[in-house]
């Protein structure tokens, strides 16, 4: 499943738990609290499971499903992310 994550979170020790969770889950960060990429319905669901166990009442997480479709009619002003890497269509990018 293709998925963008977005997150809003306070304390810097639960955020960078939280990018560490998601950049494990293979996810590529396109911001610096916005992660997109594919993944493992379950794993989403643990996931959501692990941020519960660190957000505070104030912090905000989601879990957007994203279709390829409207990933590729995505409209990107600037910087751009890169659609292969984040549709696993390529494993890793060396720059």
């Amino acid at each position: 499943m293709l998925a963008l994550v977005i997150y809003d979170i306070s304390q810097d020790k639960a955020r960078k738990k939280v990018a560490d969770h998601l950049l494990d889950l293979g996810l590529v960060r396109t911001q610096y609290s916005v992660f997109l990429g594919t993944v493992d319905k379950n794993r989403l669901d643990e996931l959501v499971l692990f941020a519960e166990s660190q957000l505070d009442a104030t912090d905000k997480l989601y879990v957007i499903p994203v279709q390829r479709d409207d990933l590729s009619a995505a409209r990107v002003v600037g910087l751009g992310f890169d659609e292969q890497l984040v549709t696993d269509e390529i494993l890793t990018k060396v720059i």
